[in-house]
């Protein structure tokens, strides 16, 4: 079940960002048309309208009753984990089952905002190939704050996460998995997730590491995006270039790399733990 939960939650976020970016290339064409002196009707403009996000709200609406239903059968504890806290839901209760739903697909999509953010914000100012169909998905997708100051963008994750936070613990006292809390607390603990938002962050960085470390011994092909991939870690473990991991013709660097990441999130975690469970004082 937790496998077809996060496929179902992934196929629901790839769905959003094909909306999304069939929003942005019709109004660039809507731009470019009215660039050169043509009026344009909305209504003769197909375009991406909001039609193309029933197949999204119909798997948020439908998988709940699927989980609950199944759940009960086979007696499964639905967890969201949420890096410093795991958060158990019971799948016989419909209601439990609707708010893990809602919530498991709001976590992968500000996960997917967060990766593509830091992708952003790594390149930003570099010269890539404005065609590269990665390049463009990033742009589309960072378009709102690519003009903000960088130490605003990289306050973003958690200034985003922390009132989410704040208004998801109210929603689980209403429904009994969470006891009721004093403000100041439920303050603390968002200040805490909004740290936890860069943990995906490590993530990102540990699977690019490892098709970096692929692609030095086994030829993945040509692909654009290959090549915006191998040029973002290379920049991201250039301090490590500085070292002596390299041997004969064997480059230690992206093990290394790698090494870095998982300690950094291991120590991460049980710091964050810690703060969390002190926050609940």
């Amino acid at each position: 079940m937790g496998i077809l939960d996060l496929t179902l939650s992934v196929l629901a976020v790839l769905l959003w960002a094909n909306w999304q970016m069939g929003v942005s290339a019709n109004q660039k064409r809507v731009t470019d048309l009215g660039h050169v002196g043509r009026t344009i009707s909305h209504k003769a403009e197909p375009g991406f309208s909001w039609k193309t996000l029933l197949p999204l709200v119909a798997i948020l609406f439908l998988r709940p009753f699927i989980y609950w239903q199944i759940g009960m059968g086979i007696e499964w504890s639905a967890m969201l984990k949420f890096g410093a806290v795991s958060i158990p839901f019971r799948s016989d209760n419909l209601l439990h089952m609707m708010v893990f739903s809602l919530a498991g697909f709001a976590q992968i999509l500000l996960i997917f905002y967060s990766w593509i953010l830091f992708l952003g914000l790594v390149n930003y100012g570099d010269n890539v190939n404005e065609n590269n169909l990665l390049h463009k998905g990033i742009h589309i997708f960072t378009k709102p704050v690519i003009k903000w100051p960088v130490i605003f963008r990289i306050l973003l994750p958690g200034m985003i996460t922390a009132p989410l936070w704040f208004l998801f613990c109210l929603v689980l006292e209403k429904i009994n998995i969470f006891p009721v809390q004093t403000l100041k607390s439920i303050f603390c603990e968002s200040l805490v997730m909004g740290l936890c938002a860069y943990l995906p962050w490590c993530h990102l960085l540990a699977l690019l590491i490892f098709i970096y470390f692929l692609n030095s011994y086994i030829y993945l092909g040509g692909s654009p995006i290959w090549n915006y991939l191998h040029f973002f870690t290379r920049k991201i473990l250039t301090p490590l270039y500085f070292l002596p991991l390299q041997i004969s013709k064997i480059d230690f660097t992206p093990v290394a790399g790698m090494a870095i990441v998982f300690l950094i999130y291991e120590n991460a975690v049980k710091g964050l733990s810690v703060l969390f469970t002190y926050a609940l004082r």
